[in-house]
């Protein structure tokens, strides 16, 4: 019997990072992989924070035996700051609610993230498939300390960018290639295993109605995970019309690769210098179909809800 795929997750929880990192434990052994390391990275809010909000999910899912990194607390050369209040996911990445649960420390490790992911790659050549959902600052760092080091990697996932300039953080950027645009642009430019991205715009065309993601996947507030996300997005989504978990988009691709209806290859790379175009990921339309790059543009709805059902079952 063939040994099980090897994943390593890395992100910024964040309500979708949850939803994703949940997603992704839950059908870990319907799917055949094993996520083997969570790596932790500043983005939504601050790296302690992450590494606390990580922690705490674990704890609710009853998963405190996947191992946890700290990793990069600032972007490679702009640093963002300490305030995340004007964020979507709150000061600390979750809303900034007391969930009133015990936090279970046993899965955070003292080997820092880079080096944990240089390490695990190097002893699985070829059989690890990565996960990205925050800014790439870990992986970018990773490969700058040694150079070929993505040719160890099976795949490489990244939600991330944009497909046609459009923004959401600013008027033409995508919030994880906005925070550390040049870790991004390390990254997409590398001689590396295959990519594969979701951008921000197939999460907007994705959206999900709000009331669905409430009233029917949300309803049973009987597990302690789908209780503490419930009790978030009430507050981050207020009065919003749909749902819109771009990280867990990203999983579903990885986990179901049917869930993937349409996605073209481009050679890519991201806007470093531009005043208002900062951060933006460009693609070369002209050479579309020849790029190591694949941009993911359209994923089967049904599926990506039957993939939810089975996270919250």
């Amino acid at each position: 019997m063939a040994a099980p795929r090897k994943v390593i997750i890395d992100l910024d929880v964040g309500t979708d990072d949850a939803w994703a990192l949940w997603m992704l434990l839950q059908c870990e052994k319907t799917y055949g992989y094993e996520v083997i390391a969570i790596t932790c990275v500043n983005g939504n809010t601050g790296v302690d924070n992450v590494v606390e909000n990580t922690l705490t999910v674990l704890c609710a899912m009853g998963r405190t035996d996947v191992p946890v990194y700290r990793g990069a607390h600032e972007p490679l050369v702009h640093p963002r700051g300490t305030k995340y209040d004007g964020n979507f996911h709150g000061q600390n990445g979750l809303g900034d609610i007391d969930f009133g649960i015990e936090v279970n420390r046993t899965p955070l490790q003292e080997e820092h993230a880079v080096t944990a992911i240089q390490r695990l790659l190097n002893a699985h050549k070829g059989s690890i498939d990565l996960i990205f959902i925050g800014p790439l600052t870990n992986l970018a760092l990773a490969m700058k300390l040694r150079p070929g080091l993505l040719k160890q990697a099976s795949h490489l996932y990244i939600m991330g960018g944009n497909r046609h300039g459009v923004g959401n953080i600013t008027w033409s950027a995508e919030f994880n290639f906005h925070t550390d645009p040049e870790a991004a642009h390390i990254v997409l430019q590398s001689d590396c295993c295959p990519i594969s991205i979701v951008p921000w715009e197939t999460c907007q065309r994705h959206a999900v109605p709000l009331a669905w993601r409430m009233e029917e996947l949300g309803a049973d507030e009987s597990k302690p995970m789908l209780r503490i996300l419930n009790a978030v997005e009430r507050k981050v989504y207020g009065q919003r019309p749909n749902w819109m978990p771009c990280d867990a988009y990203l999983v579903a691709a990885f986990i179901q690769p049917d869930c993937v209806l349409k996605a073209h290859s481009y050679t890519v790379d991201v806007e470093l210098h531009g005043a208002l175009t900062r951060g933006q990921m460009v693609l070369d339309h002209r050479g579309a179909g020849a790029g190591h790059v694949r941009i993911i543009d359209d994923i089967d709805e049904g599926m990506f809800k039957e993939l939810c059902w089975k996270t919250v079952a």
